[in-house]
């Protein structure tokens, strides 16, 4: 994890009556990106 907490393991979530996998992580600079793929198609 680059030395930083982990917010939560990537993963399936639910909401809205769709599913996605997400995976967070922050670059060096902290920012934090989000990678969503639709499980619904």
């Amino acid at each position: 994890s680059g030395g930083t907490t982990c917010e939560d393991p990537p993963g399936p979530r639910e909401g809205m009556g769709m599913k996605f996998y997400l995976a967070y992580l922050r670059d060096p600079s902290g920012n934090k990106l989000c990678a969503i793929h639709n499980m619904n198609s």
